[in-house]
């Protein structure tokens, strides 16, 4: 089955914990749905995880909101929030395609490669 051309993951590791969220789809993922990713994510923390990274979970948070206004994320993007020395992070990285964009961007975008 070929690849979907758009896809990335969220992660949260360091101190013992590795949990992701990831998508694979045909269209951009919209912002909408990367910060619905974002929550299914933090649900998998328990309060002390979540806690280590809310410094780092909030920047992610804020990265998708000028992700949003400004065209969304192209790969191949990477970027890690994590403290000097310390293992505990955050990262968000796209794969492939385009993640981040305004809903209408999305239908734009889809309308243009059908």
């Amino acid at each position: 089955m070929p690849r979907k051309a758009h896809r990335g993951r969220i992660q949260a590791q360091g101190g013992g914990l590795e949990a992701s969220e990831s998508w694979s789809q045909d269209e951009p993922l919209t912002a909408k749905k990367g910060r619905t990713l974002l929550q299914q994510l933090k649900a998998k923390l328990s309060k002390k995880e979540r806690r280590e990274r809310k410094h780092h979970l909030e920047k992610l948070e804020d990265l998708i909101d000028r992700a949003e206004e400004t065209g969304g994320l192209h790969a191949h993007y990477g970027k890690s929030f994590q403290d000097p020395g310390s293992d505990i992070r955050v990262d968000v990285e796209v794969l492939g395609g385009t993640a981040f964009v305004c809903v209408v961007l999305a239908i734009i975008l889809w309308a243009i490669i059908q």
